[in-house]
């Protein structure tokens, strides 16, 4: 009861506040103690509904909103649980406080594929949810990843259950939170393109997220394909992810002297092996190889061949990709997939203007390794040496490890007013350096 007294007291003018929460974290029903906390939060603010955090369905309800920790989704069943199976009361708000989360941890530096699925778990949970009608809205667990203690977390006192790392540097998943909004454009893809992180050489399952009215895809600079928000799956999401369904394009036909009827099989064998291989084929597939091989006399051998030529660049260098956001008609981000050539640090601090006035300023600073078309390296886990000039210190080991290429440190301020710098040292012995002012009272 105090600690509720406590809380609201403390928080109540944050506007950031929307619920209070007046039951203890996934506890059992106790009417006596949350009758007594749900009226101590009315009393301290009318202005806020109550809620608390439950892992029991149908339990005794309390408070303004029932608010329920949804973790059904496992990648194969729905995304979550139907209003009228969770609360008691189907004409009261109902809100889903956690989902995802441990179900899924994923790291920074975890494979292409376990990146793209845990992207893919958020998108099924947000889409069931706003499906279902009646669900006033959900919180997925969590926001960042977070130390713990010995008896959780994976072996490291860490818990990776965030669409963020602990230095805020985004996982894939976040980038679906991203382009839910319509101010900033978002462009990202789910693959590096490179075909040794993929089984068999072939592009596998790769999607596109973006909140762009079309995006457009090129292969070694020949336009392959438009994608437009309607293609994605996810029907209740604004902006769902889109699978890349064509690596051909046009113009096979003209360049190969195919009929339509025999471009359109080709394509279809073609594009289902990119996603899929060829070790076993559905029914349709099959039909057209079939087709292919009667009507047209071709052999495996030349779907080899083909696939080499418009898919895969086994033994030959890769073409590389480009994709293009077009908002309102012009291009507003561009993303390029092709093989590391040249690495560096980026650098990106959450503010290079420090105040200190009634204590120390302090600013985080986020620490990428990436290629020279600015995407990350998720493979590279190299050191990176930290130092300073002027009047700013750093929090923490003046050495930097970077995990799936991103890390990060914290500088503060010193007490003293004037221009100050972090300089970064990378192992490769290339030199970043990020400049700061500071500004005293």
């Amino acid at each position: 009861m105090k600690n509720t007294e406590d809380m609201v007291l403390q928080y109540r003018n944050h506007p950031s506040v929307i619920l209070w929460g007046v039951r203890i974290n996934e506890s059992q029903d106790d009417d006596r103690l949350y009758e007594k906390t749900n009226e101590i939060a009315h009393e301290l603010d009318d202005s806020r509904q109550t809620g608390g955090v439950r892992y029991l369905k149908k339990s005794h309800f309390l408070e303004d909103v029932y608010t329920y920790n949804d973790f059904r989704h496992d990648g194969i069943d729905p995304g979550c649980e139907k209003k009228k199976n969770v609360t008691p009361d189907e004409d009261r708000p109902y809100l889903i406080s956690e989902c995802n989360g441990h179900m899924y941890p994923t790291k920074t530096f975890d494979s292409e594929a376990h990146r793209t699925e845990h992207m893919l778990r958020h998108a099924n949970v947000l889409d069931a949810v706003l499906g279902e009608g009646g669900i006033s809205g959900v919180f997925s667990w969590c926001m960042f990843d977070y130390n713990t203690h010995p008896d959780f977390g994976s072996g490291d006192r860490i818990c990776y259950h965030g669409v963020m790392d602990m230095y805020r540097n985004p996982k894939l998943a976040a980038s679906l939170y991203a382009a839910q909004q319509e101010e900033d454009p978002v462009l990202e893809i789910s693959s590096s393109m490179d075909i040794g992180e993929h089984p068999s050489g072939n592009p596998g399952l790769v999607y596109i997220i973006s909140n762009a009215d079309e995006v457009r895809m090129y292969k070694g600079g020949d336009f392959v394909k438009s994608y437009y928000p309607s293609d994605s799956p996810y029907k209740n999401l604004k902006h769902g992810p889109i699978l890349i369904d064509d690596y051909v394009g046009p113009g096979m036909g003209e360049i190969e002297g195919f009929p339509p009827k025999q471009e359109k099989d080709v394509r279809m064998l073609l594009n289902y092996g990119a996603l899929y291989g060829y070790q076993r084929l559905p029914g349709r597939i099959k039909a057209a190889a079939l087709r292919l091989m009667l009507r047209y006399g071709m052999r495996p051998k030349d779907a080899y061949l083909l696939n080499s030529k418009y898919i895969g660049n086994w033994g030959d260098a890769a073409k590389g990709y480009r994709f293009e956001a077009v908002k309102d008609g012009r291009v507003v981000r561009t993303v390029v997939k092709a093989p590391a050539e040249k690495i560096g640090l980026y650098v990106h601090p959450d503010h290079t203007v420090l105040k200190e006035e009634t204590s120390y300023d302090v600013s985080s600073v986020r620490i990428e390794m990436r290629d020279q078309n600015g995407n990350r390296l998720p493979f590279y886990n190299g050191a990176v040496s930290l130092k300073t000039n002027g009047p700013i210190e750093i929090i923490g080991p003046k050495t930097a490890v970077l995990r799936g290429g991103c890390g990060g440190t914290y500088v503060k301020t010193a007490g003293v007013r004037g221009e100050a710098a972090l300089i970064l040292h990378a192992e490769q012995g290339e030199e970043t350096v990020c400049r700061f002012t500071v500004e005293k009272a």
